[in-house]
């Protein structure tokens, strides 16, 4: 006899498939695996780029919880809503160290081997977003063009650090225009590891 055990895999497929086909499919929607935050210092499992920004952290029976403290931290300060898709093993261990507008599913798998997953609380919007952190989602050329929009980039300000870009574009731009183009930037992004 043998026992399925659920691995990280099975629970990605299964929120593709169940949770984020209409997306997955849908045209103003880019739904990327592993999107890197602070430079790739941590990766959200899979985000989802529409109207808002929508990380899912996937944590299956199979994964262990010690860097869901740090990722924590990451998403909230950039992600206007996040998913955590935990199993049962770890689901209360979980919901402990997550914040409270966080959404939560609960993925569990069947005898058959697929996998289930059901709502054990719904996500609200962030409203801790730090623009600092959300400009680093950009890279340095995109940044660039973005301050060309409002000011005139010249060769200064060509040959400041990307630290010293994200201040800038802070300094320049709303948190909600920060976040426009940031999603719209993303979405239009076509080579997406090069530049991380």
């Amino acid at each position: 006899m043998s026992i399925n055990r659920m691995l990280d895999k099975d629970v990605r497929q299964a929120v593709k498939d169940k949770i984020l086909k209409a997306h997955i499919n849908d045209p103003s929607t880019l739904v990327i695996d592993e999107l890197g935050l602070d430079h790739g210092r941590n990766r959200v499992d899979i985000a989802v780029i529409n109207g808002e920004l929508h990380g899912y952290e996937l944590k299956s029976d199979s994964d262990n919880l010690l860097r869901l403290p740090q990722q924590s931290m990451a998403y909230s300060s950039i992600m206007d809503k996040v998913t955590l898709v935990v199993g049962e093993k770890h689901a209360q261990e979980a919901i402990n160290i997550i914040p409270d507008w966080w959404g939560v599913k609960i993925a569990t798998m069947n005898p058959r081997g697929s996998v289930n997953i059901v709502t054990y609380r719904r996500n609200k919007k962030n409203k801790d977003i730090d623009p600092f952190e959300l400009s680093k989602l950009i890279w340095k050329e995109e940044a660039l063009a973005l301050l060309a929009i409002k000011i005139k980039v010249d060769w200064r300000i060509r040959k400041l650090t990307r630290k010293d870009i994200y201040k800038l574009i802070v300094d320049t731009f709303s948190l909600n225009e920060i976040r426009d183009n940031t999603r719209a930037i993303l979405k239009s992004r076509v080579n997406w590891r090069s530049g991380e």
